[in-house]
């Protein structure tokens, strides 16, 4: 993919976002706010999820930063084209999206999915990220829970989907009807469920990731921190342990898999501290 790129203004549900278009003809939705010196602030969502996703988080480090927020393809308001699919072909729209919109280095911010696609990012052009923050990430080591995926792209009536999402969070009282619907609506888009199953088929096999990059994350060089909740019931946190010294990692006790959401206020502290270091 080339560098060059195209933006324009768009409007979806209420929220003013923006759309980048990809040399391969791909849009990839995004949300720019705030400004600052330095490298701004790249936050990639998990699977299922949408820039929406980071609105505890993107809102408070505006306050200092430069924040873009995006949609994977396959996501939100994104192109549903996953190009070469899985999580290289997600790492090469991550990169496409940085040379479209002029972005040379990032604080790389990525959740579940978002983080192992941030760093398949990190590795395959190395000095683009000026930090990498891995919260309750895929991509360092095999299992994971599956059966989520599955039970998420089964649901069709609010009663099953909020069943599907209440093992990722500690405080159940936060999947609301509202949630519910939300989730159902982008479901119910055209050919969304196909896109999600066929991205969920290249990068999980029942039970397991199919990438591990473990064993590649003493090749960073930037700073790199894990955050991970103790009681995370879709990737083990045992994920969390033994990784490299370099790499900082901070257990959250009690939390589960929305840390984005659950601990806004942590994976801003910890942000705010790794954009300083980087």
């Amino acid at each position: 993919m080339s560098r060059s790129g195209s933006f324009h203004p768009a409007t979806a549900g209420g929220i003013r976002t923006e759309m980048a278009t990809l040399a391969d003809g791909r849009a990839i939705r995004y949300r720019r706010m705030g400004e600052g010196q330095g490298p701004p602030i790249v936050m990639v969502h998990g699977f299922g999820g949408e820039l929406l996703t980071w609105a505890a988080n993107q809102v408070p480090l505006s306050a200092r930063h430069l924040v873009y927020a995006l949609d994977l393809p396959g996501h939100g308001g994104s192109s549903q084209d996953l190009g070469i699919g899985g999580v290289p072909g997600l790492a090469e729209a991550l990169l496409a999206f940085l040379d479209a919109a002029g972005i040379g280095r990032a604080h790389l911010l990525g959740h579940s999915l978002g983080g192992a696609v941030a760093l398949q990012a990190a590795l395959s052009r190395p000095g683009r990220a000026a930090s990498l923050t891995l919260v309750a990430s895929a991509g360092l080591g095999p299992e994971a829970d599956t059966g989520f995926i599955d039970r998420l792209l089964a649901a069709d009536d609010p009663a099953t989907l909020a069943a599907a999402l209440r093992p990722l969070y500690a405080d159940p009282g936060l999947v609301t009807p509202a949630l519910g619907e939300l989730v159902l609506a982008a479901l119910r888009g055209p050919g969304v469920r196909a896109t999600l199953r066929r991205l969920a088929d290249q990068c999980f096999a029942p039970g397991r990731q199919r990438l591990v990059l473990r064993d590649r994350l003493a090749e960073l060089r930037g700073p790199v921190q894990v955050l991970w909740g103790t009681d995370d019931a879709i990737v083990p946190v045992d994920h969390a342990r033994f990784l490299p010294p370099a790499v900082a990692v901070h257990l959250l006790p009690g939390q589960r898999h929305m840390l984005p959401i659950e601990a806004a206020a942590e994976v801003n502290r910890r942000i705010e501290e790794i954009a300083a270091a980087g």
